[in-house]
């Protein structure tokens, strides 16, 4: 074999590692909503910085100012890269946006505006404390409504208002946060066979689930601890895999 010969298959075999990895650097726009206090901003200090994350208190509520229009202000997107044991890495870009009902057209305009084709939804076990809480189910209950209605928000651009009338995310991921609160060891279980959907703290959402199933939205459900960095990469890569 000549120089010339083992150069070009040097070269090609450099040619196709591109490209088997050269996607997992290609940014995936995510958004991350739910409601207030489901641990968005612990979701996203921990994608940021590995690590156990202090307790937010009330002081650190996401909170936006509003602009001249009188329309919340959007914060900037940062990038974060993540990996998993057994799973290729990913590079993401995300917004930290706060989970009060005033700023759920936040979200509809962040998905749109940035085309987002993954949506990360944050619950914790607050519903299973207190049936009478219905803060998860009126999150993932807003993004569901407006999905299936093609709703356009205020605050978008020319291009965005046409990007919105056809508009669906290519995948939801629910995120059960939270689990060092309500985890069991039998749960743990349940979530090493692969069968976490099963959960009973998803059976609030079922409803929702059967309709993004029949707009041929396909949903990921996991469970993670934020606060501890428990399963938090490994669920968000499994997710986009769907």
């Amino acid at each position: 074999m000549d120089s010339r010969m083992s150069g070009e298959i040097i070269i090609g075999h450099a040619l196709w590692q591109v490209l088997i990895h050269g996607k997992t650097y290609i940014s995936q726009h995510v958004g991350v909503y739910g409601a207030s206090e489901s641990g968005k901003t612990t979701l996203d200090k921990q994608l940021t910085t590995k690590g156990e994350i202090r307790h937010l208190g009330e002081d650190d509520r996401t909170h936006h100012e509003k602009g001249w229009l009188g329309r919340e202000k959007m914060p900037e997107a940062t990038t974060k890269r993540i990996k998993s044991d057994g799973l290729k890495s990913r590079t993401l870009v995300s917004r930290d946006l706060g989970g009060h009902a005033e700023y759920h057209t936040m979200w509809l305009r962040d998905m749109i505006q940035r085309n987002v084709k993954t949506v990360v939804v944050v619950i914790d076990n607050r519903h299973l404390i207190d049936n009478r809480n219905t803060d998860n189910q009126v999150a993932l209950g807003y993004l569901v409504e407006a999905l299936s209605k093609n709703t356009v928000p205020k605050g978008l651009s020319i291009r965005a208002r046409l990007r919105a009338k056809k508009y669906s995310p290519s995948r939801i991921i629910l995120l059960a946060n939270k689990a060092d609160q309500w985890m069991t060891d039998e749960d743990f279980f349940t979530w090493e066979r692969g069968l976490i959907a099963r959960h009973k703290i998803f059976d609030v959402f079922r409803n929702d689930l059967y309709r993004l199933q029949n707009m041929h939205i396909p949903v990921h459900m996991d469970a993670t601890s934020a606060r501890y960095g428990w399963n938090v990469e490994g669920a968000i890569l499994k997710g986009l895999n769907t």
